[in-house]
């Protein structure tokens, strides 16, 4: 297929992985901050913009550490790329411009989706009624989900749209767990349920650990399970098997080198290990390798390397570095 084609639905799951788990986070840190001391509402709001990716970006508009003002640019701030409202946007574009190589249904999930979320009045939504605009964000993202899943042939489109959605995922997650750190090793029950919520997995571990909230469990269960497909490893491992159909069932191309090296890193990790040694590090350490992998596979599938523009080189540059461009990417800013 065309590489502009191919490029479309790798975003498209992307901003759409992005604009539900970003619901998801705004979710549970509203129902949080409920049960928070008034004095650690700037840190609960600081770590939902760090989880995004976005706390740097937000912090340079010199607008307040509030509610308000964290919600309204996570939600519609159209001057954020990594806003609800941009990525919904950006989805349904990149899909209207790819109709040939999706379903009619698929289509008009997505543009139903977009469409309704426009009539909305989401300025009083975030304010009065958070929890049903959340939970309305959520439920379309999925029933885009399984609407692709049960209508779209496996093909390249659906493999190019797997592939995004799943990268995205393992990066979010690993952000989650990262940020959230500290919350995971202290005493804070309400702090560990928040957790498992924002990544929809506490009734999955709760059937898989029973009542237990200890932090290796926890680690173990977001970043290695090989069950849950919002882990870590589930994702990696999903966006392996994609990219290798990409690939012809070969196991050649760089992209699919540096995902099979971190999918056979984390398949062997030990979660104890992890949290005795230096979690940030190790966290920041995965989510590099991930970007790097997004960045690979833009060189691969999607740039004409006779034809390198300074985006381009920064791609480039950016997957041989191992650092990625971080949170929300510049190449998920600059994407179509």
């Amino acid at each position: 297929m065309l590489a502009r084609d191919a490029e479309n639905l790798f975003w498209t799951g992307r901003y759409l992985e992005r604009a539900e788990d970003t619901a998801r986070l705004l979710d549970v840190t509203y129902h949080g901050v409920l049960e928070s001391p008034v004095g650690e509402m700037d840190s609960v709001w600081r770590a939902a913009l760090d989880v995004a990716g976005l706390l740097d970006v937000y912090e340079e508009t010199g607008r307040p550490m509030t509610a308000a003002g964290v919600s309204a640019f996570l939600v519609h701030d159209p001057d954020n790329p990594g806003s609800i409202t941009s990525a919904v946007e950006r989805a349904r574009e990149n899909v209207r411009t790819v109709r040939e190589s999706v379903s009619t249904e698929c289509w008009e999930a997505v543009n139903s989706f977009c469409l309704r979320l426009r009539t909305r009045d989401l300025v009083s939504d975030v304010r009065l009624q958070p929890h049903d605009l959340y939970g309305f964000v959520r439920q379309n993202c999925q029933a885009v989900a399984g609407v692709a899943s049960e209508t779209l042939p496996r093909d390249d489109a659906y493999r190019f749209l797997r592939l995004g959605w799943n990268l995205e995922r393992a990066e979010w997650t690993c952000r989650l767990l990262r940020v959230r750190q500290v919350h995971l090793q202290a005493p804070g029950f309400h702090e560990w349920v928040g957790t498992l919520r924002a990544a929809s997995g506490l009734e999955a571990y709760r059937r898989h650990a029973g009542g237990s909230m200890d932090p290796v469990a926890i680690v173990q269960f977001l970043l290695l399970s090989d069950s849950f497909p919002r882990s870590v490893f589930f994702a990696v491992r999903a966006a392996e098997d994609a990219l290798r159909e990409l690939s012809g069932g070969t196991n050649e191309g760089r992209p699919l080198r540096l995902l099979g090296r971190l999918r056979a890193e984390l398949e062997f990790a030990e979660p104890l290990e992890i949290l005795q040694s230096d979690f940030e590090g190790e966290m920041l350490r995965i989510e590099a390798a991930i970007r790097a992998v997004s960045s690979a596979v833009s060189v691969e599938f999607f740039i004409n390397l006779h034809h390198l523009d300074l985006h381009s080189v920064r791609l480039v540059a950016a997957e041989s570095s191992g650092l990625g461009s971080g949170g929300v990417s510049t190449a998920g800013q600059d994407a179509p």
